[in-house]
């Protein structure tokens, strides 16, 4: 499993980080078998990657 996808189909990943470029929708996933919550819309959809995030435990 990735901890961080780029797609428009947050609704099939298994990563724990989903982000949406077409509409800038972050969605955090913490089981990685859905689209988990939405908790950020990033104005202007930009270009992220997974350098992007830190997930610490």
């Amino acid at each position: 499993m990735s901890d961080f996808e780029v797609t428009n189909k947050a609704g099939t990943s298994t990563a724990k980080i989903v982000y949406d470029p077409v509409n800038g929708q972050l969605f955090y996933n913490p089981q990685g078998n859905s689209s988990g919550g939405l908790f950020a819309t990033l104005t202007g959809a930009p270009t992220l990657t997974a350098s992007d995030f830190v997930l610490q435990a």
